[in-house]
């Protein structure tokens, strides 16, 4: 059996929605220390709406403590998803992926399905998780790789006003796992049709993450995964920015949304 490794957050509720069909063993990073119970509520109430409104976004942010502009933007424009990433039978939630967690994930029965894990979160994997599935570790990235790495990558792109860069950069790659970020053997990407038809850079983000969820759902209806054998011939030593989650400011989030729609506008 496969192994899902993600966040307790609002976008990841469409990766499971997505994966959802597949027996999967879920680890899910529950660092807000989220309800069950209150995520199951508010997702069966507001999956049964066709248009999301503002008032259901204030019902939003108060169960997951807070949602970012491009969750918003998912909620709004896909709606709510039935189930969350606390759903599955087969999930164990944690607060973190750290050393103490691993040992204690060591002695349950799901750590002997090693065949291999997807993952997408907003930490970077430890090592001795790539050594405890023997490097077969798929990771999703909501931008095209290599040319925009990192976390936050396609909104603090956005802030260098280049046109041509974001175009060429916004959509999803799926890749496997090695020491650095982002810089593991690409398997398959898919670019964005259309980024500037989307009215915000929030849009362009929340499309890339579902674009990102399509590419694992694609992946696990592949006959041979986690072979090595399924990469592109994709150099991935180009020389292209690192964006970490520390430069995301309040103030970059501001210029990134600006520098969108001035380019939006060219």
């Amino acid at each position: 059996m496969f192994t899902v490794m993600t966040d307790a957050f609002f976008h990841t509720s469409f990766l499971h929605e997505k994966l959802r069909g597949f027996q999967l063993n879920w680890i899910v990073r529950n660092s807000r220390k989220l309800d069950i119970s209150l995520l199951d509520n508010i997702h069966h109430e507001l999956s049964k709406k066709e248009k999301i409104t503002d008032d259901d976004i204030i019902k939003l942010e108060e169960i997951y403590q807070g949602l970012n502009e491009t969750e918003k933007y998912l909620a709004k424009a896909h709606g709510v998803p039935e189930t969350h990433s606390l759903s599955s039978a087969m999930m164990i939630e944690t607060g973190n992926f750290g050393e103490s967690f691993y040992q204690d994930y060591l002695n349950h029965e799901c750590s002997q399905d090693k065949d291999g894990a997807l993952i997408f979160m907003t930490v970077i994997l430890s090592p001795f998780w790539i050594e405890h599935f023997e490097k077969r570790i798929v990771n999703a990235h909501s931008a095209i790789l290599p040319y925009a790495r990192g976390m936050f990558a396609i909104e603090q792109l956005a802030t260098s006003e280049n046109k041509k860069a974001v175009e060429r950069s916004a959509g999803a790659t799926i890749h496997y796992v090695d020491p650095g970020i982002d810089t593991g053997p690409i398997i398959e990407q898919k670019r964005l049709p259309s980024p500037w038809a989307l009215d915000s850079i929030w849009g362009v983000k929340g499309e890339s993450q579902l674009t990102a969820f399509g590419l694992l759902k694609s992946y696990l209806e592949r006959e041979n995964k986690f072979q090595f054998t399924d990469t592109l011939p994709i150099k991935q030593d180009i020389k292209s920015p690192l964006f970490m989650s520390k430069t995301f400011t309040d103030e970059v989030k501001r210029k990134a949304e600006a520098s969108f729609l001035k380019m939006k506008e060219m």
